[in-house]
C-alpha cells in the first residue's frame, strides 16, 4: 500500500457536457462532465449556476401559448397568443402590452421587416398582412401592396396566397409554404426589387420557382445566409441565388422547423431529425455528438416546434421534455433547452417550469437583451435575474469516472477539499465502482474551502456530484483536492 498522490480536478467543464452514452468513461477526456443541468461553463474551469427568468410585465393570456415573438424594426417586442382556437398579437407600448390584432387563427405566425414595415403571414390568414403603426391590415396600396398577391389559376385556383415562410434576399421579400393547392408546398414567390420609393408589387402568376416538386417534400423553411437564400425541406437543402435554384439538393439535411434556424457568429445552426448542424460554407456539420442521447430522445411530434435563439456567443434550443434513458434508471429533462457554446463548442442542458415556444431579440431604446415567450402566457426576459418567475433554480452536474493509479488498483480518500466561491444552496457527493447510492460529502459548501476528512469507500473509480437549488444569487463552484489518500496496487505473478 502506497500514498495516493495528490488529485485536482480544477478544469469542470473546460470541454462541456459529453455523455456517455456518446463516448465510453475510459475515453471521456479530461475537462468533461457526464451530466449538466442548469450550470454552464462561460468562466472556464468553473461551474455556474444559470441565470433565471423575468416576466417582461404582467402576464399577457393567462395559460395560453406563445406561437409568434418579433422585435419588430429593432424596436417594438410583439407577441401572439392563442386562446380557443383564435391568436391576438400584443405589442409593448409604455410599458404594458397592448392588444393589436385579433382573430389570426391557430397556426404560428411569423413576421420580417421590409421597407420600414413589418410583414406578418400564417396563421389561417388569407395573405400577408402589413402593421401600419397602429394595426395590422391587408390593406390595398404601398409600400408592400399586398392586394397583388390574389392568384389566378386557371379556372380551378383563386385566391390570395396564404404565406407560412417568409425572407428577405437581395432587395426582395421571398414567400413560401401555401399547401393548399399543389405545387404550392414547393413554390417560392417572390416580389419585385423594391423601388427609389420604397415600395415593392407582385405578379404571383409569373414571379415565382417551383423548388424540385417531384422530390416528395414541401419547404419549411427559408434563411438568407451571405449570398444565398437557404430553402429548407424536412430531408433537403437547396441553394438560391435569384437565377434560379440548383437543381439538385444541396445537402440531404434539412429541418422541419423554421424557428430552429438561427444565425450566429460561425454560421447558420438549424435542427435536423439526425441532430444539430451548422453550416458555414460547405457541407453542413454534425455539432450535437456529444449529447447525442438527449437528441435522439427528442419526440417526433416535438421537431417542428423547436425553436432556436442566440446571444452573443451561445445558441439556445427549445426541444419540449425529453427522457432519457439511464444505466441506473431514466432521467427526464422538463421543459428542456440545450446550449451550444461558439467559442469553446461545448453543451451544456437547462430545464424550466413551463416550455420556451420563443425566442427573440429584445431591443429598447436603453436596452438590448433576449425575450422568451412561453406556454403560459408570459414573454420573460431571458438570462435575467437569479430565479424563474420567482421559483429557485435546481442545478445538478456529474463528472466523469476517474480511476487515479489505475482501474484495476484499490483507492481510498482520506482527506479532501471542496471549493467554491460561492457555494451556498449547494451540496457536493461521490458514487464509486457499480454502487447506486451517492454519499454526502459536504451537505452544504459555505466557505470556499470545505474539508473533508472521513476515509471515503475503497474504490476502483469514483466520480462527484454537485447538487442544489439556488436563489438569492449564481454559485460558483472551482473543483475539488484529494490531498491524501492511499493505493493498494495490484501484483501480477
Amino acid at each position: 500500500m502506497q500514498d495516493l498522490p495528490r488529485q485536482s480536478i480544477r478544469n469542470l467543464g473546460v470541454q462541456g457536457l459529453v455523455r456517455q452514452s456518446s463516448v465510453d468513461d475510459a475515453l471521456i477526456p479530461a475537462g468533461s462532465v457526464t451530466e449538466a443541468l442548469n450550470v454552464h461553463f462561460d468562466r472556464i474551469g468553473a461551474v455556474q449556476s444559470r441565470p433565471g427568468l423575468t416576466s417582461i410585465g404582467a402576464t399577457v393570456v393567462a395559460s395560453t401559448p406563445c406561437i409568434g415573438l418579433h422585435n419588430a424594426q429593432s424596436g417594438t417586442a410583439m407577441a401572439v397568443f392563442v386562446s380557443s382556437g383564435s391568436a391576438t398579437i400584443y405589442e409593448r407600448q409604455s410599458a404594458a402590452w397592448a392588444q393589436i390584432a385579433k382573430g389570426k387563427g391557430a397556426g404560428k405566425i411569423r413576421f420580417v421587416d421590409f421597407a420600414q414595415r413589418t410583414i406578418f403571414f400564417g396563421g389561417s390568414e388569407s395573405s400577408i398582412q402589413v402593421y401600419s403603426g397602429s394595426n395590422f391590415g391587408v390593406s390595398s396600396g404601398t409600400p408592400i401592396n399586398p392586394q397583388n398577391l390574389w392568384y389566378v389559376n386557371g379556372d380551378t385556383v383563386a385566391g390570395y396566397i396564404r404565406p407560412q415562410f417568409g425572407e428577405v434576399y437581395k432587395s426582395r421579400v421571398y414567400l413560401t409554404g401555401d399547401t393548399n393547392y399543389p405545387p404550392f408546398g414547393s413554390r417560392l414567390w417572390f416580389s419585385s426589387v423594391i423601388s427609389g420609393s420604397g415600395a415593392i408589387t407582385w405578379t404571383p402568376s409569373s414571379d415565382y420557382v417551383d423548388i424540385n416538386p417531384s422530390d416528395g417534400e414541401n419547404i419549411t423553411a427559408l434563411k438568407r445566409y451571405q449570398l444565398e437564400l437557404l430553402i429548407f425541406k424536412p430531408n433537403l437543402t437547396y441553394h438560391f441565388r435569384t437565377t434560379g435554384v440548383d437543381p439538385d439538393p444541396w445537402t440531404k439535411v434539412g429541418t422541419r422547423s423554421q424557428e430552429s434556424i438561427v444565425e450566429g457568429k460561425r454560421g447558420i445552426y438549424f435542427h435536423h431529425d439526425t441532430g444539430f448542424y451548422r453550416y458555414s460554407g460547405g457541407y453542413p456539420e454534425e455539432i450535437s455528438r456529444p449529447i447525442d442521447d438527449i437528441v435522439k430522445a427528442i419526440t417526433f411530434a416535438n421537431y417542428d416546434d423547436i425553436a432556436a435563439w442566440k446571444d452573443d456567443d451561445h445558441i439556445y434550443w427549445s426541444i419540449g421534455n425529453v427522457t432519457v434513458a439511464e444505466s441506473k434508471g431514466n432521467v427526464t429533462y422538463t421543459s428542456c433547452v440545450v446550449r451550444f457554446t461558439e467559442s469553446s463548442e461545448v453543451w451544456t442542458v437547462y430545464s424550466y417550469p413551463t416550455t420556451i415556444n420563443f425566442g427573440s431579440p429584445f431591443v429598447t431604446g436603453s436596452s438590448k437583451s433576449i425575450m422568451v415567450g412561453l406556454n403560459n402566457g408570459i414573454v420573460a426576459e431571458f438570462n435575467k435575474g437569479n430565479v424563474d418567475l420567482g421559483e429557485s433554480i435546481k442545478f445538478r452536474m456529474i463528472t466523469k469516472w476517474y480511476e487515479w493509479g489505475g482501474l484495476e488498483n484499490t483507492k481510498e480518500i482520506v482527506e479532501m477539499i471542496a471549493i467554491a466561491e460561492k457555494g451556498q444552496g449547494a451540496s457536493l457527493m461521490y458514487q464509486t465502482d457499480d454502487y447506486t447510492d451517492w454519499i454526502t460529502i459536504s451537505p452544504s459548501l459555505d466557505h470556499l474551502i470545505t474539508w473533508y476528512t472521513q476515509n471515503t469507500k475503497k474504490f476502483h473509480r469514483i466520480r462527484f456530484k454537485l447538487t442544489g437549488s439556488g436563489y438569492n444569487e449564481a454559485i460558483v463552484f472551482n473543483g475539488i483536492e484529494a490531498v491524501n489518500g492511499t493505493i493498494e496496487y495490484i501484483k501480477n505473478g
